[in-house]
């Protein structure tokens, strides 16, 4: 495995502890993740590294989420088996939601950032900070989404999974929440995810007030890189994150068999 590889192998895993699932399993280093069918992410084998040694690892993974109720989903990025897309083809297997690693400094983005904000017209925001999440954040991060209030639950475990040190934020303005993140921090590494702002709120440069913050947290906690998961289509993010240092290392997508149910989000 050349040094690249192992790059992107490192970071898969780093990356699957942002997201912990309520049940894994594990086939030598692929992990086998099950959450009541709420994201791809905590329902998708991580196939990163070799094939398992196993001869009949595919049936007993597909065995595996029949057994859930649950389609077959893979994620595959550059650290996967270079022919197991193709082979998944041949298998039944569609291709769906591509993705993007995308990595910045936490320096420089967090001074790209704040020079983003001294542009923009003066919105009086307030950024609160909880280490467990609470109601009012998942509340709010539902709201935000146009999650269903039914997934509240799942949500809330993958929060209370995640292990390392954490943090949620929210971003208030007139005693509303108008927008949450979540920041990670393993080693030098720190993870955003569930970064979104009120739909009613953009163009007023409150992502550059949520990723100031997420940075800034992340700097006081020891990290110096950090790392993003963007849905590759999803261009206004992804030119955001551009302009605050980020840079697309790697890409991952899901192999999907279906069967019996769909997905809450991706």
């Amino acid at each position: 495995m050349n040094d690249l590889i192992t790059f992107y192998n490192e970071l898969d895993q780093i990356a699957s502890n942002t997201w912990p699932a309520e049940i894994t399993a594990y086939l030598d280093n692929w992990q086998l993740r099950a959450t009541q069918g709420v994201t791809k992410r905590a329902n998708s084998v991580l196939a990163s590294g070799d094939y398992p040694t196993t001869a009949d690892w595919l049936p007993l993974i597909e065995q595996f989420y029949a057994g859930k109720s649950l389609p077959a989903i893979f994620q595959i990025s550059d650290a996967s088996p270079p022919d197991l897309d193709a082979m998944l083809h041949t298998q039944g297997y569609v291709s769906e939601l591509p993705c993007l690693m995308m990595f910045a400094t936490a320096q420089e983005t967090a001074a790209l950032a704040q020079q983003k904000l001294q542009l923009k017209l003066h919105v009086p925001i307030t950024a609160e900070w909880v280490n467990e999440v609470d109601d009012e954040w998942l509340d709010a991060f539902l709201i935000l989404e146009n999650y269903d209030k039914s997934l509240k639950e799942c949500y809330k475990g993958i929060c209370d999974r995640i292990s390392k040190t954490k943090g949620f934020v929210k971003l208030i303005k007139d005693n509303q929440i108008i927008a949450v993140g979540t920041a990670i921090v393993e080693g030098e590494w720190a993870g955003f995810l569930n970064v979104v702002v009120s739909e009613k709120e953009r163009g007023q440069g409150l992502s550059y007030n949520l990723i100031y913050a997420l940075s800034a947290w992340s700097l006081e906690h020891g990290a110096a890189q950090q790392y993003l998961q963007v849905v590759a289509s999803n261009s206004a993010a992804v030119s955001l994150y551009e302009k605050l240092g980020y840079e697309t290392k790697y890409r991952y997508h899901y192999r999907i068999k279906y069967d019996l149910r769909p997905f809450a989000s991706s």
